[in-house]
């Protein structure tokens, strides 16, 4: 049985946290809901796939490759919530206490650090789960990398494989950098071709392959206006599928040992217990792979959290998280 590795989209997973669960704080005032929701999904990925190995990939900075491709790339987002942004750093130190290793790559999104990472691992004989929100981490899919995409919230999740990719979506994981060409994005502000929505390229793509079948076909193409629309534009086509692409060759250097989790047992503790999540560190201590957090979180069991100076605050209660 083949050695596995969980790859979290971290981004993306502590927006989708943030929103799935209401304001929650420590006892200092300052938001941890996000964090909070991060690690329950955590505890669920170790409960679930039992992961021999973890990486958590983040975005270094703004600015990347893309942007140099298209000033406007991403350029209509809006910024973080206020109670969001500090959780970022937070999820970052938490990460670190438990000894589970976070990569950034300057110049590149964490969308390729995963795809590198995964497209890596997968050829040196490993299986690889992606962990996201993101519908386009769907084009890393292959037999043997199964794309984990959050259905609501964070704990529901499809299992996205090949197979699964023909019967949810009706096209292949290559292809969803061709519908992305074709029908833009909003989100990441990619332009794609104006006039053209999913139904439309989902149609295109199934009957011509790709973009470039398109394209090559457009006489074929059913409907005037599609044919002018598509003809003035596939600058902005081809642009957009560069766009979209997430990229596999990210200069990564790395050793599997990285990924095999080596908590920091005092400084866990000290941390849980400050956020006010009393039953995280048992709820971890249960894994093997956190086995030795168990004489760390013994104590913090027997505190009575109504008395506890790190409980926390949810929807002005105090309560045990």
């Amino acid at each position: 049985m083949k050695e596995n590795i969980v790859i979290i989209d971290g981004s993306s997973l502590l927006y989708r946290a943030f929103y799935a669960i209401p304001h929650l704080t420590d006892a200092q005032g300052h938001p941890t809901n996000a964090v909070y929701g991060f690690l329950n999904m955590l505890l669920k990925l170790y409960g679930e796939l039992d992961p021999q190995y973890v990486a958590v990939a983040f975005d270094k900075s703004k600015h990347t490759f893309r942007n140099d491709l298209f000033d406007g790339y991403k350029a209509t987002r809006k910024p973080a919530p206020d109670d969001l942004r500090p959780q970022f750093a937070l999820i970052r130190e938490v990460l670190a206490c438990l000894g589970i290793c976070v990569l950034e790559q300057e110049g590149y999104e964490g969308d390729d650090i995963i795809g590198t990472l995964a497209r890596r691992t997968a050829a040196d004989g490993y299986a690889v789960a992606v962990v996201t929100g993101d519908r386009d981490a769907l084009q890393l899919v292959t037999d043997d990398v199964t794309v984990y995409l959050t259905k609501k919230g964070i704990t529901n999740m499809l299992a996205v494989t090949p197979a699964v990719m023909e019967a949810e979506y009706g096209y292949t994981p290559a292809q969803v950098i061709d519908m992305k060409a074709l029908m833009g994005d909003t989100a990441d502000n990619i332009p794609g071709v104006p006039g053209v929505g999913e139904k439309t390229a989902l149609k295109l793509i199934s009957q011509f392959g790709s973009v470039h079948g398109v394209y090559e076909h457009l006489d074929e193409v059913k409907g005037k206006k599609l044919q002018e629309k598509l003809a003035d534009n596939k600058d902005k086509a081809v642009l957009s599928k560069d766009l979209a692409t997430i990229r596999c060759d990210v200069p990564l250097d790395y050793t599997m040992d990285m990924f095999q989790p080596q908590p920091r047992q005092e400084d866990v503790a000290q941390l849980f217990r400050s956020l006010g999540f009393r039953n995280l560190l048992e709820r971890f201590a249960a894994f093997d792979r956190f086995s030795h957090l168990a004489d760390a979180a013994a104590p913090a069991a027997a505190v009575q959290v109504m008395d506890a100076p790190g409980a926390a605050s949810l929807k002005g209660k105090t309560v045990a998280v």
